[in-house]
Order: C-alpha cells, then structure tokens, then sequence
C-alpha cells in the first residue's frame, strides 16, 4: 500500500530540500493532505505561510487549520478592505500591517497576491501554494521572498492562470511567465532536478467511471476511491422512456455520465445565448427533482440512498450568458441561495455536488477556437459530480469534431495545445458514443 503524501511531506518539511510539486487529481484530498503535513511544522515550531489564489480559499483553510490545531498561532493576512467573515473562528488573528506578523511559530495565510506585493520582514521557513496550477510563473516570483522553500500542490488538470496581456514574445521561453509554476518547474530539466515531485493516486469525489473518463486529461495514472456501483443516481417514481430526459436517468443507474442531445434547427445554430438550450438545461433539474431521485455519493448512501434536493444540482456553461438564460428558466423556488447553484467552469474550480449538468462547451459552436478546445475546461466540468453529470448539448458536435480541422497556431517548439484539445474533446465524445451514453 504506497503511503500517505502527507507523511513524505512531513519528511521534506525536516529535510533541506527547496521545492517540491504534489500533483492531484480532482477531489483527492489536496488540503487534507496541506493540513495533515503541518504537523511537522508545528511540532518543529516553525514559521509557515500558506498562499492561495482566492480570499475563499483562504478563508477556507483558515477554518480548517483553526479545528486541527486548537491553540496554534493563525493569521490571516488580508489587504486593508477585507470585511471578516462571520463564520471565520475567533482565533484567528486578522493582521493587514506586515510589521505585526509574528516573529515566531505561526501559520500565517494570504493570498498570491497578499503575499507577493509586500516585502515580508522576517523569511518563513516554508511557503506552501494550494491550487498551485492557477498560478502563473510570474506570481511565483513576487512570492520569492516569502521564504526560502516551498511546496507547490494543485491539480494540473484545472483551467491555466488568466492572463489579460499579449504574450507572443515569450512563447518559447523555458520560464514563461505567464505558464502555471507548477509547469514551469516541471518542464525545466535544471529546476526539475532540485524538486521533489509527488503525486496523489486516489480520487475521491468521482464514481469509478468517471475516473477512467477524466483520467485522460492527465499525464499519471490514479484510481478511484469509490467501488463500481457505489455511485448513482435513481429515479425515485416511473420513468417516461418517450422523453428523452428520461431516458437520460435512466442510463445513470449503470453510469455516471450521459449526453442528453437536442435538435439542431434547420436555421442553424442559434446566436448566443442559447435560450432554447437553456430551457432544456433546466428543464433537466426540474424533472430531476419531479422524479424524486435518490443518490448515493459514498460507501454510507448505497444501503440508503439520499432524495435529490435542490442544493444537491450544480449547472455549469463556459458563457455567463448562457448561465443567465439558465437562471431566468428556473422556477423562482429553485433560484434560492440555497437552491441550484449555476457559474462557470472557472468558478466551479475547488467545488462540488452530487449531481451535475453541464452545458457541453462545444453545443451551438461550428468552427472551434483555441479558448472552445481549453481541455481545462471540460476536464472542470467533468469532474464536479460526486454521483452524475448530464451533458446537455445540440446534436451537432459529433459531426463538429470530426470535420474540424484544429489549426496548429502555436509557436514553434511549444507543445500543440489546440490539436491536444480537439483530441481530448473528441475522444470525451465517441467514449460515450461507444457506449450508446448519448441520448
């Protein structure tokens, strides 16, 4: 049984080594994996400081180190504007002022940007990076002064940093500012010599299904934690095989993924957005909840399946538009703060929900660009559900991938990132084609 990652990061905490690189897939523990590591820092008394890319992500991990180590000293360093959250533990600190940090064991937690843009008086002894991926080389840089090692841990599948600036010039650069760190170590065989690399081989979110489906936008190899049929999704009344929404579910008590299709109009595409797809998207939730489906989304569900609520859906489209025309076709009562929640890929990074539907990135698009074939994406949208996901999608895309031919517009010497994507995207497609999953 190969062991713990955190138990070889407690090891790298009390070596001398600079750098090390966990890569994760989805939903495999990443911060449990950060906070179970700490251990040896606060054993040791050690300064530490923790950079995540959101203030909820930092929030997030403030709540989860305050739970495991009662007692310890834990600062949330935050910009002047930042409004405490009511939920936040009483024992973290709030500090703004880089003069009051403390100058001895601590936790101190900030994001990128927090941390990058002040000098930091006293080094800490170790800087780890969580969701490291979305992070650009650039932003690891201004970091460089926060301590004099550290740990990048992410998952290399997830959607690469947004850069809003022409980047032509350095394309064939091996440090490429605006590449994720994690890459760029990697990638470089001189800082890939000095790093530790290590990576988690469990997911845990996923059903085992779609781990073999998602496996393949990554270049190791992991295993899902949950048994075949551990995971599904049931009709809880009688299903109507003449709808095709139905005969939808009906496929997700053997699988964990189906595309629903709908008609392409003679017309053609219709400009965006969709309303007509949007329809249909929520007219999947609501059918959904009609049918009272049961869900198991772990080993404790399967005796006794848990009834779908509305909390339990997340809907997820590239466009915001088309997220709008989504909101606007639920019923009001399932628009609730506590109802459906509907974004982007970007901002479904990190979350989950028992079930899923997802606007396939490709429905309503005839000629595919470089951000249309982003494996990242898709990778994100297929990899929220802890029990299902249906994606919804004009029936034209099959037909779309194979007559598509990706331009190759990269520069020369870089990997063929749009070629990738178009491969990615379609091998996602004739998977479920192959396995009669699209209705």
């Amino acid at each position: 049984m190969n062991r713990p990652i955190y138990e070889i990061l407690r090891e790298f905490l009390r070596d001398d080594e600079r750098l090390c690189v966990v890569k994760a897939p989805p939903g495999s523990g990443k911060s449990h994996n950060l906070i179970e590591a700490l251990d040896a820092a606060v054993e040791d008394d050690y300064r530490v400081a923790i950079a995540a890319q959101t203030n909820n992500q930092v929030d997030d991990l403030c709540r989860k180190f305050c739970k495991r180590y009662p007692g310890q000293v834990i600062v949330r360093f935050s910009s002047a504007t930042y409004q405490r959250p009511e939920d936040l533990p009483a024992d973290v600190q709030i500090i703004t002022d880089k003069k009051l940090l403390p100058g001895g064991p601590c936790i101190v937690v900030g994001t990128v940007a927090k941390l990058g843009l002040v000098d930091i008086v006293n080094l800490h002894g170790l800087l780890f990076i969580d969701e490291a991926w979305q992070m650009t080389w650039a932003d690891f840089l201004t970091l460089r002064d926060v301590a004099q090692r550290y740990v990048m841990i992410g998952d290399p599948g997830q959607i690469p940093p947004t850069v809003t600036i022409e980047v032509d010039r350095w394309e064939v650069s091996p440090v490429a500012p605006h590449a994720p760190a994690p890459d760029v170590v990697l990638n470089n065989p001189e800082l890939r010599d000095i790093a530790t690399v290590l990576e988690l081989d469990v997911c845990r979110r996923l059903p085992a299904d779609s781990v073999a489906l998602v496996r393949n936008f990554y270049d190791f190899h992991f295993d899902a934690h949950a048994g075949p049929g551990e995971r599904f999704l049931r009709p809880g009344k009688k299903l109507d095989m003449s709808r095709a929404i139905d005969r939808s579910v009906a496929l997700l008590g053997e699988h964990s993924t189906v595309i629903l299709t709908h008609p392409t109009d003679e017309g053609g595409i219709p400009v965006d957005p969709d309303g007509e797809l949007a329809e249909v998207v929520a007219s999947v939730a609501v059918r959904l909840l009609e049918l009272g489906c049961v869900f198991s989304a772990g080993p404790d569900d399967v005796a006794q399946p848990r009834t779908l609520e509305p909390g339990h859906i997340g809907i997820v489209s590239t466009h915001n538009l088309m997220n709008s025309a989504i909101e606007r076709a639920l019923p009001a009562k399932l628009r609730t703060p506590t109802g459906i929640k509907i974004t982007t890929p970007e901002r479904w990074q990190g979350l989950e929900r028992p079930v899923m539907i997802a606007v396939h990135p490709l429905s309503g698009v005839t000629v595919p660009s470089s951000f249309d074939l982003e494996t990242g994406r898709l990778c994100v949208m297929a990899s929220r559900h802890q029990s299902a996901c249906i994606f919804v999608s004009r029936d034209h895309v099959g037909e779309t991938l194979d007559t598509h031919l990706p331009v190759a517009d990269q520069a020369l010497g870089r990997a063929d990132i749009v070629g990738r994507g178009h491969k990615q995207h379609t091998d996602f497609w004739r998977h479920h084609a192959g396995r009669n999953l699209i209705v």
